[in-house]
């Protein structure tokens, strides 16, 4: 094997060794930053939602207010308790009638006095739950299910002159929580985001989840529950650093936050195996462009070997013709590196030995 072919080897070899240790570090580094972004982003959906949820049940508690700040209301319902007069019960009827069928939220309107004793509702809800006492301010009762999906049921005492002199309560659509939950954006094709409010000893699911699970109807017993449902009401909000098994029995990534008002957790989670998937098209790229640069190493290495090794060669040449008797060669001198010191070298060589032989011819 010549100089010029062990040169190219090497060269091609140092550069394809280079290119595999740093392409295997920049496929870790670049795994390890892939996934930390997804995770990020994952913990930023989860806070998203929760803002996107609060800011929906505070509209809830405005409409509320709003309601008890009506004064012909308020005034029915002071005349009515004091007198008994059937007209101020018409007009309490009629007003909650009105604000019933304006406002799409709200599925039923409940008038009552002091003592929680009822006045006077109206709505389609069938939702029943303990009354209780109101405080003046408004007071959240918890969420129900119902068939038509999830309710939320709050009070408020109302106010005449600085006396408490009665209370509404309402019963409202919470399913703005599905407009929340089903947005799917960032989240794939295996991600979802789901609420959980606890239940007694159960831990139930109030949107419709995207995977089916035979014998799964979205509640799970707190003590036996997936880790998905448990996380949420853990002592801190879960942030996502290790994966966990969710309620098919899948390794997921998932980050909570608890909503306070409702005693609520939102859950928001992604199947490992689909961010296996982004490292997998991350790896299948770095792939394609180690080839191609082990194409333009070999290649480049090949001609850097026979450019270096060409001036070694021709001296080599002439080495070789003056081994067969030939005269009056002489190394070509290119540059000033040490292949060119060892070329004028051999020419003082010839020099000598040619001025010698001159010599004794004389």
């Amino acid at each position: 094997m010549d100089i010029r072919t062990r040169l190219s080897l090497a060269l091609v070899f140092v550069s394809l060794l280079s290119m595999m240790l740093l392409g295997t570090f920049a496929y870790y580094t670049s795994s390890n930053l892939l996934q930390e972004i997804s995770l990020r982003q994952l913990d930023a959906l989860a806070e998203s939602k929760r803002r996107d949820l609060n800011k929906s049940y505070e509209g809830l508690e405005a409409n509320l207010r709003l309601v008890r700040e009506i004064k012909p209301l308020r005034y029915a319902i002071r005349d009515y308790l004091e007198n008994g007069d059937p007209q101020k019960l018409r007009t309490i009827k009629d007003t909650i009638e009105g604000i019933t069928v304006a406002v799409k939220e709200i599925d039923k309107l409940i008038i009552f006095d002091v003592e929680g004793k009822e006045i006077a509702s109206f709505g389609r809800s069938t939702v029943t739950h303990p009354k209780v006492p109101v405080d003046g301010d408004v007071t959240y009762l918890g969420t129900f299910l119902s068939e038509e999906g999830p309710r939320v049921v709050m009070n408020a005492g109302v106010h005449l002159d600085g006396e408490l002199v009665g209370g509404i309560e309402l019963i409202m659509d919470a399913s703005y929580v599905l407009d929340v939950t089903d947005d799917y954006t960032g989240l794939g094709e295996s991600g979802e985001a789901f609420v959980v409010m606890s239940v007694g000893e159960k831990l139930v699911v109030l949107n419709p989840l995207r995977h089916e699970v035979e014998g799964f109807f979205g509640e799970q017993v707190r003590e036996f529950a997936s880790s998905d449902f448990k996380a949420v009401f853990s002592s801190v909000e879960v942030v996502p650093t290790e994966a966990q098994k969710d309620y098919r029995g899948e390794w997921v990534w998932l980050a909570t936050r608890y909503l306070e008002k409702t005693g609520w957790g939102v859950v928001v989670k992604v199947d490992v195996s689909e961010e296996g998937k982004r490292a997998l098209v991350l790896r299948e790229s770095l792939f394609d462009i180690a080839v191609a640069l082990s194409a333009f190493a070999i290649i480049g290495g090949a001609f850097l070997g026979f450019y270096l090794a060409k001036p070694i060669q021709g001296l080599a040449v002439v080495v070789e013709r003056m081994r067969h008797g030939e005269g009056g060669l002489r190394a070509e001198i290119k540059g000033d590196d040490e292949i060119a010191y060892l070329a004028k070298s051999l020419n003082e060589f010839l020099d000598h030995v040619e001025k010698e032989q001159r010599d004794k011819n004389v």
